[in-house]
């Protein structure tokens, strides 16, 4: 008897039980997983509301400085925080509310416009410097900067425990409607099982030995082991059906290692991407301590590329930011160190087992390599040449890898501020 008529019996009276289950089962599914949905959106909600308060943090930071300090230096890193505030806002799921979150929302929202407009029109005098006229009194734009921030964050912790005790009631309301109808499915289920496990047993060893084999391959795949070979004379059906499985998990594999290096790879330089380099710091931080070794970390940014974007086009800017690549693959110890490009014209290296001075002697060496290349424009007919700021950070124990790198960060940017065409080491 071939596979298919032995098989055909057995699962013709099983199909009568699966039909029965299969509806019971999809109805309870089906509620548990708008359940689930509902939960997922309150639970992204509540990661979005805290990304939210540390962004507003660190912008009303930025804001209080620039109005206090009459300083307008670090603009770009303001306008970023600003940016960052904004998209927060925007990730948060408004619909699964009632109307008074979304009245806070709105309130939220305009609070925002308001001391974004006070502080463009600060930043706006500022520019004039003295042509700033008499009747303009920045210190009254403070003050009123220092009411609105109040109202502001009030209104954003009222949205914290509004969002937070919505999230708590759905995982309340959740865990009791997916445990009836967990219970539920556990009666009707047990039945149909019952009688497939009957039934194998008295299926021939020649389809149930494969079939545990193949089975057992198959949750080798999906825990990530893709070179699975299997090699077993069998019934036609049986046969046919492993080679298949031989074929999928060649291709798989040879799939796998194609996108696990996309993955991690920045397409333009052949860096580490953003991706790779966040795991990669919080390994290598965790590593560092774990051991007592030093690890520095450089964060480098290219002195006005929009600018040259603008000038010279796309084109000529991918040159400059592969040219980059190329040069910190050269400069850095293979295998050992971790060179990324963070995001647009910015690009970090990780830097084990290094003090932040031999780090500060690398990125001296990275820096005047760089602004000796020469970039020759075709369609301008010029030869320019770029340079880069960098700014240098050692982690120490008391710090974590996050504030290693917005370290990095700050110290790149006093380099700008110097000017740029330059390294800059923080200290604390």
């Amino acid at each position: 008897m071939r596979i298919g008529q032995r098989l055909g019996i057995g699962f013709g009276i099983i199909l009568l039980l699966m039909i029965g289950m299969t509806l019971f089962v999809s109805l309870s599914l089906n509620k548990i997983e708008k359940i689930q949905k509902i939960a997922i959106i309150n639970s992204g909600n509540t990661e979005a509301i805290d990304d939210l308060k540390d962004h507003v943090e660190r912008w009303l930071i930025a804001v209080e400085y620039i109005l206090t300090k009459r300083d307008i230096s670090q603009l770009d890193y303001h306008a970023i925080l600003e940016t960052s505030v904004w998209k927060e806002l925007n990730k948060i799921n408004w619909n699964v509310y009632d109307a008074t979150v979304i009245s806070l929302r709105d309130e939220i929202i305009q609070s925002y416009n308001r001391i974004e407009k006070l502080d463009s029109t600060v930043q706006m005098y500022l520019r004039l410097g003295d042509k700033v006229p008499e009747t303009i009194n920045i210190d009254d734009t403070v003050n009123s900067f220092e009411e609105e921030t109040f109202f502001f964050k009030k209104a954003i912790a009222n949205l914290d425990t509004i969002v937070n005790t919505t999230y708590n009631q759905v995982l309340i309301n959740s865990k009791k409607i997916e445990k009836r109808s967990w219970f539920s499915i556990y009666i009707v289920v047990p039945v149909t099982i019952g009688f497939s496990i009957f039934y194998a047993f008295v299926t021939t060893r020649s389809i149930t030995n494969p079939l545990k084999l193949l089975c057992a391959a198959t949750i080798k795949i999906i825990n990530g082991s893709f070179d699975v070979k299997l090699n077993i004379k069998s019934l036609h059906e049986i046969e046919a059906l492993l080679n298949s499985f031989n074929i999928m998990s060649l291709k798989l594999n040879e799939s796998y290692k194609r996108l696990e290096t996309l993955s991690i790879i920045d397409k333009l330089t052949g860096l580490y991407n953003r991706r790779f380099f966040d795991e990669a710091l919080e390994r290598e931080a965790l590593r560092s301590k774990r051991l007592r070794h030093s690890l520095s970390l450089m964060f480098i940014d290219i002195d006005k590329f929009k600018h040259f974007n603008d000038t010279y086009g796309h084109t000529e800017g991918d040159a400059v930011l592969q040219q980059l690549g190329l040069l910190i693959k050269e400069q850095v110890r293979n295998v050992i160190d971790i060179p990324c490009r963070y995001g647009g014209e910015e690009f970090t290296i990780i830097l084990p087992e290094t003090k932040s001075y031999a780090a500060f002697n690398i990125a001296n060496r990275i820096l005047n390599n760089f602004r000796n290349i020469k970039f020759h424009i075709p369609t301008k007919d010029v030869i320019v040449q770029k340079t880069i700021s960098i700014g240098v950070a050692e982690l120490v124990p008391s710090l974590d890898a996050k504030t290693t790198l917005v370290n990095a960060d700050k110290a790149m940017y006093e380099a700008k501020k110097l000017g740029g065409n330059r390294v800059y080491e923080y200290r604390a």
